[in-house]
């Protein structure tokens, strides 16, 4: 647990020094809202706010985790075997891409409510769907980098990673969808279910084919 969290400490150091990688996305993220607002004219239906969220939210996932493995090429490769285990590897950056990505997708949350007019009512359980898909996205797009990063063919991010996440973020879609609408706990539960189950589902994933990435 304390090598995890000294690698956690060490990806945020990296992070705070490569500012202008942060500073390009939240760019990405301004520009394409400004631009969606130019299209719709500032008038959108709460469907197409929720559609527009996530894409962007996608979008920006994927220029963000894409570049977890890169950092850690060459040489730092060779060092970082040499005092963590795999486990600890990718434990201690799934963790920091979860943090990041739900920071990236509160800053957007933001940004659409600037743009926007902004009527989700259950707020905390759009947030909860937020923290809930960051963890997928992070689960999953973390495995996707080490392979792209150890393969060196960035074309598998795109193909393998779209296939994989399009069941949860269906579910996460659906899940903001209803946070809109007075519903049935039943109905909150079962779907909140769902989208923990592929959480475990794809941090499992993670954690059985890390180790055999990791190996030269």
């Amino acid at each position: 647990m304390v090598n995890i969290l000294k690698l956690v400490r060490k990806e945020l150091q990296l992070e705070w020094r490569q500012k202008t990688a942060l500073g390009t996305i939240f760019i990405y993220v301004l520009g394409t809202s400004f631009l969606i607002y130019l299209v719709f004219q500032g008038h959108i239906t709460i469907p197409v706010w929720i559609a527009l969220f996530w894409v962007i939210a996608l979008f920006t996932t994927v220029n963000a985790v894409s570049r977890s493995f890169l950092k850690d090429a060459n040489e730092q490769f060779y060092y970082l075997r040499s005092i963590a285990t795999p486990l600890e590897i990718i434990f201690s950056k799934i963790i920091y891409n979860a943090f990041l990505i739900t920071i990236l997708s509160l800053i957007i949350y933001l940004v659409m409510i600037l743009f926007f007019n902004e009527n989700i009512e259950n707020k905390g359980l759009f947030l909860l769907t937020i923290i809930l898909g960051a963890i997928g996205f992070s689960n999953l797009f973390t495995l996707l980098s080490a392979i792209t990063a150890r393969t060196q063919n960035f074309v598998l991010l795109a193909i393998l990673g779209f296939p994989i996440i399009l069941p949860l973020l269906l579910l996460i879609v659906k899940m903001s969808e209803l946070s809109n609408f007075a519903i049935q706990q039943k109905d909150i539960y079962m779907h909140l279910g769902a989208i923990a189950m592929l959480d475990v589902i794809t941090l499992i994933l993670s954690i059985v084919l890390f180790p055999y990435i990791w190996r030269d």
